[in-house]
């Protein structure tokens, strides 16, 4: 029995080692693969820059600094923080922030770290500073903390006005300003404002009153301005006038074809405007109280025939800025040309002298009403044969100087008569009368006068090849100086520079540029000069870019001075303008 059930068992496991259905080779299965875990997908870190910073710089001493980043990636995030840094002299300091968005925070860059000069760098700390690896870095931007300065370190003699000192010393405190050494004769006022007398260098010094320990120097030079060349005009003018507007602009009249043209200051350009009723040459232009323009008289600019005469004109017309455009007003009284116009105190224009229609000149005046537009008689000049290359200056009674010019003839004898008149008549607008006031050291033509702020007129050169030697005073000044009150003129200074045909014109400083014009050998100068007219010191100012007589010269509205046109040392006019710094 045990045998059998033994043998059973044998045959039960080769059944089961066989499979249960009978076949001798039963198939193998083989199990399915598994797939190994999947790890979670990987985050790259967040990206932060740094665009820019505001402010990039601080002088050394401020107190906190209010610093704005703006860039990329700048809120934190849930375990990452954003950290400013301040990086100098290899110390890193973290600076307090405060986040604005994604694209902007703010940081405060304490007093001690801008207590002496030095160039920062900034950038962000970022990350999870819970993780074992270390923060990341933005890129930097450089701050600087600068040594406390003055500035500027040049001025410009003769420039408008008074210079104005700045210094970035950290106080708010006022500032004690002085000069420490080497001006002669300049002068800083508490207020940082400092007024050139003379070229050279200085030392101008700064102190907070608050801290005397907060200062600042610097070492300044006073420099000769010059002249460069600006844009051209349309047409080579002589014989045309210049008229500084209300807005700014100057209007150029006349000479050349006769057209008229605006030069904006701005972009130191000419454009043409008008065009003018009557294309003119040796014209008057007067701004009127209103701000328009009259223009009167002078030669007509048409092309006559070989040898003719241009016609001369006693026509006058008015350009107003706003249109731009011209128009006729009544006609004077008397054909004139190379005549004077002087804005009276009420709004009326004074005319007179001026070549006429006979061989010499014309001793009538004559008032126009820009109210009416009309003209009319204003008496008749003291020196009864006229004047033309006069001057007519409105002092600061009222009255109006007239000094110098010619008659225009020539004597018939030595015992004749001075035929340039020394005298100067005063013209008074209440009564309508001309008055002698006084005599000049000698005859003037072409000359050059200017009102000074003290009331005095400065009368330079002019001085001609003179007739009537006989009726001359000895060693006449070249310049001299007219006191209204006195009504007398005594000499300045032993100036000698150019003759006539320059221009003279009175610079916010006080100073007067002398630009070119006709030196003593009759030739036509460069040269350019600045006048002291309380001392007659002159100091040599650069040149102008082309040599010219008989232009005009304006005083824009920032200082500078424009020049325009005149004839050049071949006796050609000139379209070039040139602008004094």
């Amino acid at each position: 029995m045990a045998r059998l059930m033994s043998s059973i068992g044998l045959i039960f496991v080769a059944w089961v080692a066989l499979g249960c259905g009978g076949s001798s080779a039963a198939p193998q299965t083989t199990p399915p693969t598994q797939s190994p875990p999947q790890s979670p997908p990987f985050v790259p870190a967040p990206s932060v820059s740094i665009s820019s910073i505001s402010p990039t710089d601080a002088p050394a001493g401020s107190p906190d600094v209010i610093l704005m980043i703006s860039g990329t990636g700048l809120t934190a995030k849930t375990h990452n923080v954003r950290r400013p840094v301040w990086s100098a002299n290899g110390v890193d300091t973290r600076l307090a922030a405060t986040p604005i968005s994604d694209t902007q925070m703010s940081a405060v860059i304490p007093a001690a770290l801008l207590a002496a000069a030095v160039t920062a760098q900034v950038f962000i700390e970022y990350g999870d500073p819970m993780s074992d690896l270390p923060l990341s870095e933005s890129n930097s931007v450089s701050f600087a903390v600068t040594f406390p300065s003055v500035s500027p370190s040049s001025v410009i003699l003769g420039r408008k006005g008074s210079q104005q000192f700045t210094t970035d010393i950290g106080s708010s405190d006022s500032i004690a300003w002085s000069i420490e050494e080497g001006e002669n004769g300049g002068s800083i006022t508490g207020t940082g404002f400092y007024t050139p007398n003379n070229l050279g260098t200085f030392h101008v010094v700064a102190i907070s009153t608050a801290n005397p320990s907060e200062s600042a120097s610097a070492t300044v030079s006073v420099v000769a301005g010059g002249f460069a060349e600006t844009g051209s005009m349309h047409s080579a003018r002589s014989g045309h006038t210049a008229t500084l507007l209300k807005d700014g602009r100057v209007l150029i009249d006349g000479g050349g074809d006769g057209s008229a043209e605006l030069f904006d200051p701005v972009s130191g350009t000419f454009s043409l405007t008008g065009p003018p009723v009557t294309r003119r040459l040796d014209a008057s232009a007067t701004l009127l109280a209103d701000g328009r323009v009259l223009i009167a008289g002078g030669l007509e600019v048409t092309v006559p025939p070989p040898g003719s005469p241009l016609p001369k004109l006693n026509t006058a017309e008015i350009f107003d800025p706003a249109t731009g455009q011209f128009t006729p007003t009544g006609n004077m009284l008397a054909l004139r040309w190379k005549h004077s116009a002087t804005l009276l105190a009420n709004g009326k224009v004074l005319i007179a002298g001026g070549n006429g229609d006979g061989f010499c000149t014309i001793a009538s005046t004559e008032l126009f009403d820009p109210t009416s537009g009309t003209f009319s008689p204003a008496g008749y000049l003291l020196s009864q044969d006229g004047r033309v290359g006069h001057t007519a200056t409105r002092l600061g009674t009222g009255e109006v100087l007239i000094a110098g010019g010619s008659n225009g003839c020539a004597p018939d004898s030595a015992d004749d008569p001075p035929w340039d008149p020394l005298f100067v008549e005063l013209y008074e607008p209440a009564s309508g009368n001309f008055q002698e006031g006084g005599n000049m050291s000698t005859t003037r033509i072409g000359h050059a006068a200017v009102l000074l702020a003290d009331g005095k007129v400065l009368i330079l050169g002019g001085i001609p090849d003179l007739q009537n030697l006989h009726e001359q005073p000895p060693n006449p000044a070249y310049a001299e100086q007219y006191d209204p009150a006195a009504h007398t003129f005594s000499p300045v200074g032993g100036l000698s520079i150019s003759q006539k045909d320059y221009t003279a014109t009175l610079l916010n400083s006080g100073l007067i540029l002398i630009a070119g014009g006709e030196d003593s050998a009759g030739n036509v100068t460069s040269a350019v000069e600045l006048l002291d007219p309380n001392t007659g010191a002159l100091v040599t100012t650069g040149s102008l870019v082309h040599p010219r007589k008989g232009a005009t010269a304006t005083l824009l509205e920032d200082g500078r001075v424009l020049v325009t046109g005149g004839i050049d040392d071949q006796g050609h006019d000139l379209a070039s303008a040139e602008i004094y710094k």
